[in-house]
């Protein structure tokens, strides 16, 4: 996500690279620029099967999330600050066969337990520090993301939640330059409470090069499967807990512009199973100075 690239002969860059050879290869790395703000929208709909309720146990969840990447740079040094901040959220969740709703504008109409699950991010920030090549340095402002609590257990932390985010914006793509048609191998771990520590291991491909609303696009696709580490005696993972992706990278912003993953959960919680399936929509929704 980054501003457009300016090139002396942009028409000309863009024939060069839609019609560029197998043989090209490209960096396709997440870039930030300094005094620009990036606006992201993620949409996630979730069902879930509760164990040992049968029909009734059916948990449809729909979250519509609105963030902000703020991008500064660091005085004195060629580093660059990334504060990420949780602008609005928008959720609805069918539990028992009742219908609740949350709007971070209007949160005092919806029950306690979605205020406090939905609700408890907005407005509260993180800053990630990259260096000039858009390669990570630190985290900070996490002093103040205190963990949402989660019935008996409670959500990710401060440090949690920003490294979940920097690993998510960042996963699938190659660590090194890449062609049409090549692959690559992801590895990564993550602590995602309550689940525990998440495994994730993957391929990644270069399917094909497109224009995407006027804008020179790589297409990824990503296939791999989760798994946890550690005796989590509350959540684990099961066999077959799975996911794909297909991500949109700008090849001229250098920005991840669209990213949809599909993704089964083989959940055992408390030792019954609870299977659950999600679809995430991240895109990028506009890029502006930033003020």
């Amino acid at each position: 996500m980054q501003t457009p690239f300016v090139v002396l002969f942009p028409a000309l860059l863009a024939a060069f690279t839609l019609n560029a050879s197998g043989a090209d290869k490209v960096t396709l790395r997440q870039h930030w620029e300094p005094g620009k703000l990036y606006k992201q929208e993620n949409v996630t709909d979730m069902s879930m099967v509760m164990p040992g309720l049968g029909a009734a146990g059916e948990q449809k969840t729909n979250i519509i999330q609105s963030l902000t990447v703020g991008v500064t740079k660091d005085p004195g040094s060629d580093n660059k600050s990334a504060e990420v901040k949780f602008a609005a959220i928008k959720g609805s969740m069918t539990m028992m066969g009742q219908v609740m709703t949350y709007d971070s504008n209007d949160p005092a109409k919806s029950q306690p337990f979605l205020q406090q699950a939905f609700g408890a991010m907005v407005g509260k920030s993180f800053t990630i520090v990259y260096d000039k090549d858009d390669k990570f340095v630190s985290v900070k402002g996490i002093e103040n993301l205190a963990p949402t609590p989660l019935g008996k257990t409670q959500a990710m932390d401060g440090k949690q939640l920003a490294e979940a985010f920097r690993k998510s914006s960042e996963m699938g793509l190659p660590k090194d330059p890449v062609a049409v048609g090549d692959t690559w191998k992801v590895e990564e771990k993550m602590d995602l409470p309550p689940i525990g520590k998440l495994v994730i291991k993957a391929t990644g491909k270069f399917d094909s090069l497109a224009t995407v609303k006027g804008a020179n696009t790589a297409k990824l696709l990503i296939t791999g499967e989760f798994s946890t580490e550690g005796d989590n005696q509350l959540v684990n993972l099961g066999e077959g807990s799975k996911f794909d992706a297909e991500v949109l990278f700008d090849l001229d912003r250098k920005v991840v512009v669209n990213n949809v993953t599909n993704t089964t959960l083989k959940l055992n919680v408390g030792g019954k199973e609870a299977p659950m399936t999600q679809k995430v929509t991240t895109a990028l929704t506009g890029i502006e100075d930033l003020k």
